[in-house]
């Protein structure tokens, strides 16, 4: 498939790109040093010591959420949803998914156009070229080999459970394509593609450990397979795949590349089930749970910053420590991470209320009262707001104020997590969470909702809740309610960490997507000690999807690659 033998390259080549890698680690003592760039693949798999730096490459494929060249050239996809808008100044943002320029011709995916050896094709590529190849290495165990072969199999399938994500079933790869391969070939079924996901991964959780000593932090777990296979199993239930209609007509869905061809409860209750053997694993085995030490802002930044917390079940660690230049400080402040009053406007009350600018009291009051916050706490740790505690000082968002004319004068916000304040994360070791421990919570609490089970479950969504200090929802919702609440659930827990935008895709949100044409932001006027509040239209209208198509719910897949003419079906409405 010439998708990916564009990617066949010698051993020796990719080793060149190792010695531009060296701040790459997993854990705290795997592999320190790379490979001399003039190994020849006899060498590469004479000595455990260099079949493992292999393998380090191979785990550095995995995406980073946080802006970098190769992510939608320096943007975030949280900037494609009503969570983010993209108000630099000058930015047409055609790479971002949003304007009607936008197409097959011009997607910077990196899963198609992964420079620097770092997207998925490529991934997958090596991750298949080590698992054909570690056999040979002499001083490691059977068993050592197995496990390496596992967590290989893992990172291949979470690279086709992303594609599965943007564009719908794929050409299954089985191997390291050679210039000799017949690439003559044809995208799966949604059907055919999720299970091939799923049966890898059953296949690698069935040889890999629970967890892993401290040392080897961060490397794959049999957790770690079936936590992913929960997503899948998840995203393939939702009515973006099975429904009683596909979501636009065409040739990939007459082909089913699309959806499944019908709506089955029982896709649902598939994914259930994976949610629930992996709390019986945990159950028996222990190791995996919610930062929880009764100090819910910092057990929330710890959840998804730290290292070796026992809540991150899978993470990208492209770098070592923090710094500006990963944060793309410039673009932040530019416009780029300015986070929507549509966003803070999702989180509660302290007490579980919603909040309401037609309540008199949270109007006046809005994030603090006397000093004291009085919303979710993950709201503070999520987002920069005014007069909060931001690099040693309180923050100034209001109109004149430092962080105003810094960044708070394109929505009256700015994207906090991970970035924080530029001053306490700096130096510290860097992790960027791809699945955390609460996706299988709110998974199950989302499968038994739409299996007429929604009684059941508030416990999975309110263990989350209450990490964070938060009361247990309300119970007694309908079956619709309950849904909005956990999708909402979904964004006060992982604005920034990449779910919001699949959320509303496989939900096929058009309507939350018609409302991102007017996303909002707040200006803070000071006045004396206190503060007024006026809702303001933020810089970035997106005025194209006040003509939303459903062929935005995936993706297009490059033009490039169809016009090989090796089988490649464009996705409906492309």
């Amino acid at each position: 498939m010439k998708l990916f033998i564009k990617y066949t390259i010698t051993i020796s080549l990719i080793l060149i790109l190792f010695s531009g890698c060296e701040d790459f680690k997993v854990g705290d003592q795997f592999l320190e040093k790379r490979v001399s760039t003039d190994a020849t693949l006899a060498k590469v798999y004479s000595k455990k010591v260099y079949a493992e730096e292999v393998l380090a490459e191979v785990y550095r494929s995995l995406p980073s959420g946080l802006m970098t060249p190769l992510k939608f050239a320096w943007m975030l996809l949280e900037g494609v949803t009503d969570l983010n808008s993209n108000s630099k100044p000058g930015l047409t943002f055609d790479y971002g998914l949003q304007t009607s320029s936008t197409g097959p011709a011009n997607m910077p995916y990196t899963i198609f156009d992964d420079k620097g050896n770092r997207g998925a094709i490529s991934g997958i590529r090596n991750a298949y070229l080590f698992i054909e190849n570690v056999d040979k290495v002499p001083d490691m165990t059977q068993s050592e080999k197995d496990i390496r072969k596992a967590e290989a199999k893992v990172i291949i399938a979470y690279h086709s459970s992303d594609m599965f994500r943007f564009f719908g079933g794929m050409p299954w790869i089985n191997h390291s394509y050679n210039p000799t391969d017949n690439f003559k070939t044809q995208r799966c079924t949604a059907a055919a593609y999720v299970d091939s996901i799923v049966g890898l991964l059953d296949k690698a959780a069935a040889v890999l450990p629970w967890s892993v000593a401290a040392a080897d932090d961060g490397r794959i777990t049999k957790a770690t397979a079936m936590a992913l296979k929960v997503r899948v199993l998840l995203f393939a239930a939702s009515p973006l795949f099975n429904d009683a209609a596909p979501y636009l007509a065409g040739e990939a869905a007459d082909k089913k590349y699309v959806w499944y061809g019908n709506y089955d409860k029982a896709r649902w209750q598939r994914a259930l089930d994976a949610g629930m053997d992996f709390i019986n694993q945990q159950s028996q085995n222990g190791i995996y749970q919610l930062v929880k030490t009764g100090n819910p802002r910092a057990d929330f930044q710890a959840a998804y910053f730290n290292r070796g917390n026992n809540e991150i079940l899978i993470s990208s660690r492209w770098f070592v420590t923090h710094t500006d230049n990963y944060f793309a400080n410039g673009q932040f402040e530019q416009g780029v991470a300015a986070s929507t009053l549509n966003l803070v406007d999702m989180f509660p009350m302290a007490d579980g209320t919603d909040f309401s600018w037609d309540n008199p009291d949270h109007a006046a009051n809005p994030f603090f009262k006397n000093g004291i916050p009085v919303r979710d706490t993950r709201l503070y740790e999520t987002v920069v707001i005014n007069d909060d505690q931001y690099a040693g000082r309180k923050a100034q968002c209001y109109v004149g104020g430092i962080d105003y004319i810094k960044f708070a004068r394109f929505d009256g916000f700015l994207c906090r997590k991970f970035r924080q304040d530029m001053v306490t994360n700096m130096g510290k070791y860097f992790e960027y969470p791809l699945i955390r421990l609460p996706e299988v919570y709110l998974s199950i609490a989302e499968a038994l909702n739409e299996l007429d089970r929604g009684a059941e479950a508030y416990t999975y969504i309110n263990m989350v809740r209450q990490r964070s200090g938060m009361p247990g929802l309300k119970t007694g919702m309908d079956k619709v309610t309950l849904r909005n609440a956990i999708l909402r659930e979904n964004v006060l827990e992982y604005a920034y960490e990449e779910h919001r935008f699949h959320d509303l895709n496989r939900w096929k949100r058009s309507d939350i997507y018609a409302t991102t044409a007017h996303l909002s932001g707040l200006q803070i006027n000071k006045v004396g000690t206190s503060y007024t509040y006026q809702k303001i239209a933020t810089v970035d209208p997106r005025l194209t999807y006040e003509n939303f198509s459903p062929r935005l719910y995936l993706q297009p897949i490059p033009i490039a690659e169809v016009q090989k003419n090796y089988g490649m079906v464009q996705n409906p409405g492309w």
